[in-house]
């Protein structure tokens, strides 16, 4: 298992990530990742979870309150680093009473990456 995480600030925007890895096991798991990124963007912060694993990709989306950032960035971090996946994001989100809207594959923001699903620049 690998975690890694980054916080930078480019023209204005600034953006997070967290990567854990998930080793092959044999009879017990397959090797994936999954992705844990926030960029903010004019209508607030952006969070998105991805899964990875031979070559498929599931992506979850949210926008969070402008102002957000900090805390995003924050929950993102606990999501990795307790092993919060796809299924269960949401819920910890409205757990900690975190605003957000889930984004519909059909609003994804235009600046999503196509090849990747990921808005992030440094994903």
């Amino acid at each position: 298992m690998q975690r890694k995480g980054e916080r930078q600030t480019m023209t204005g925007k600034e953006y997070c990530r967290y990567i854990r890895t998930y080793s092959e096991l044999e009879g017990l798991q397959r090797a994936h990742t999954v992705v844990y990124c926030a960029q903010t963007v004019p209508g607030g912060v952006l969070a998105q979870l991805r899964w990875e694993q031979a070559g498929r990709v599931q992506c979850s989306t949210a926008l969070a309150p402008q102002g957000s950032f900090a805390r995003m960035m924050q929950l993102l971090r606990y999501l990795c680093e307790n092993s919060i996946g796809l299924e269960q994001w949401l819920e910890v989100l409205e757990d900690v009473h975190q605003p957000y809207r889930l984004l519909p594959e059909a609003q994804q923001p235009a600046d999503i990456h196509p090849e990747s699903g990921c808005f992030c620049g440094i994903c």
